[in-house]
């Protein structure tokens, strides 16, 4: 265990902002009622799911939901502040948890429950999500260089005559991108560390809060302000400042993509819309499974929980690669065979 999740054991380092379900547990227990609790959050937009196990079970979570926040369950004499911190309306999980919560208590996670119930615990949420400061003085100040354009971006690429876009899957590792080792490659959060292939990409597209490698940083590219300011100024404070560049897509001017809702295109979908939108001679596309590939959700692992997270889905995701490459000039070359037939389908 870490020492920011011992840290996070005491209610400190946790993050807010956001009315949030727990779903405590060890992995087995967790993984009975997860798919229920994620089809009653599906219901009500808005709330944050976390997941909370012991400190030995917390690699085994992370490795299986790699899109959930995971974190350490409390110790009791902080569990009451652990929960106003992350704003916990709600807590699932086994009875005997119970003391670890005290009076406030779970939900039983062993009694029988549906997505419908569970629903029905948690209010709609109308009111709009407390404020984020979007300023990026001291990012700037301390290494990073904002890029609002497309125009600056391609600049910074060097004017690439070939852009690889590797998502996550299976077929990132597809041998034929050994030919297009010398393009500007981009990629999706920080998962692939750590395989060897293709691991020097120019550009990197995430909502994560994990920091880049003390190596070569590429250009870091999020959604939105809100998401990417909380994430640089860690990055930051870690004296890991975003010195190749970064940049928050709902500041371009025209914007790629509607980023305003409770639902946006994955960080998949925006890397192939920003790249189509560069103007290279040729984009490569790999790794875009749309979560279908029969090896799983990632190379080498087919024990991830596989699908869209609640945030995003196929039909988003689709709607904006269709318009992208469909306004693409250049050579698409698309590796991923689930993608290339959804794009062939009507939508």
């Amino acid at each position: 265990m870490s020492f920011a999740d011992q840290l996070q054991r005491f209610g400190l380092l946790l993050p807010q902002g956001r009315a949030t379900v727990v779903l405590a547990g060890t992995p087995d227990e967790i993984g009975r009622v997860y798919e229920t609790v994620d089809a009653a959050l599906r219901q009500r937009p808005g709330y944050r799911l976390v997941l909370a196990a012991a400190a030995e079970d917390l690699s085994e979570l992370r490795r299986r939901y790699p899109h959930e926040l995971v974190l350490p369950l409390p110790y009791p004499a902080g569990a009451g502040l652990w929960r106003r911190r992350l704003e916990a309306i709600l807590v699932i999980g086994p009875a005997r948890l119970n003391a670890e919560f005290g009076k406030a208590g779970v939900l039983d996670s062993n009694e029988p429950m549906t997505a419908g119930t569970v629903a029905t615990m948690l209010p709609p949420r109308d009111l709009p999500a407390r404020p984020v400061s979007t300023s990026t003085f001291l990012i700037d100040l301390l290494g990073g260089s904002s890029i609002a354009s497309l125009a600056d971006l391609k600049t910074r690429l060097g004017n690439p005559r070939t852009i690889v876009c590797l998502g996550n899957g299976p077929s990132s590792e597809d041998p034929r991108l050994s030919d297009h080792r010398d393009a500007a490659l981009f990629r999706v959060n920080w998962n692939w560390r750590g395989r060897g292939w293709m691991t020097e990409p120019a550009v990197v597209f995430t909502a994560d809060p994990d920091l880049p490698g003390s190596g070569r940083r590429p250009i870091i590219t999020f959604p939105t302000a809100a998401i990417g300011r909380p994430i640089l100024m860690r990055h930051t404070r870690a004296m890991r400042p975003p010195s190749a560049g970064y940049i928050f897509l709902d500041a371009f001017d025209p914007t790629l993509a509607d980023l305003s809702g409770p639902m946006i295109p994955t960080n998949g979908a925006l890397m192939i819309a920003v790249a189509a939108a560069v103007g290279a001679e040729r984009i490569v596309i790999a790794g875009m499974d749309l979560y279908q590939h029969p090896h799983g959700r990632y190379p080498g692992d087919a024990t991830a929980f596989d699908g869209y997270s609640r945030e995003h889905s196929a039909e988003i995701d689709l709607a904006l690669m269709r318009t992208a490459l469909g306004g693409f000039k250049g050579e698409k070359i698309i590796l991923s065979d689930n993608l290339r037939a959804a794009l062939q389908t009507p939508g």
